[in-house]
């Protein structure tokens, strides 16, 4: 009956999953991140410059399978996730009234630059330069993005 349950409910699923320290195949943890992605960014895009409910839980989510998949060696992957993260969650940053998820959305970014650093050279250039166009905001994590497309 819980696994019934956990199939239809996300959040109930996460909670399970955690609890059970379960390891899920990379192509799953990729949809579980997105998934995550997506419930942690949503806002209602007629809710603009209104403090929206911050989805902490979601946030965690990603961070965590950020670190996940970075330490299973898919950093390509955690790369796209923390690019589509930076678009949607650097829009709910914009249409905000303060702003309060960067914070979340730049803990989640952390684990990504810092790999991302530690392998360095041109993809790593390319993929800050992708992150800070994606930035609609201009300041979430813009500092470290600049440091590696000059590959400092």
């Amino acid at each position: 009956m819980i696994l019934r349950i956990a199939k239809d409910n996300a959040v109930v699923a996460r909670k399970l999953e955690s609890h059970m320290d379960v390891e899920k195949p990379v192509d799953l943890l990729v949809a579980d991140v997105s998934s995550a992605i997506d419930c942690a960014t949503d806002f209602d895009e007629q809710m603009n410059n209104y403090n929206f409910d911050l989805d902490g839980q979601a946030y965690d989510h990603v961070r965590n399978g950020l670190s996940q998949l970075i330490k299973r060696g898919h950093l390509e992957d955690a790369q796209s996730l923390a690019l589509k993260l930076m678009k949607d969650g650097s829009h709910q940053v914009e249409a905000s009234d303060e702003g309060l998820m960067a914070d979340e959305i730049r803990d989640c970014l952390r684990p990504v630059i810092r790999a991302v650093k530690a392998v360095g050279g041109d993809n790593a250039a390319q993929w800050a330069h992708k992150m800070q166009l994606a930035d609609r905001v201009g300041f979430i994590r813009d500092h470290e993005l600049a440091e590696l497309r000059n590959g400092t």
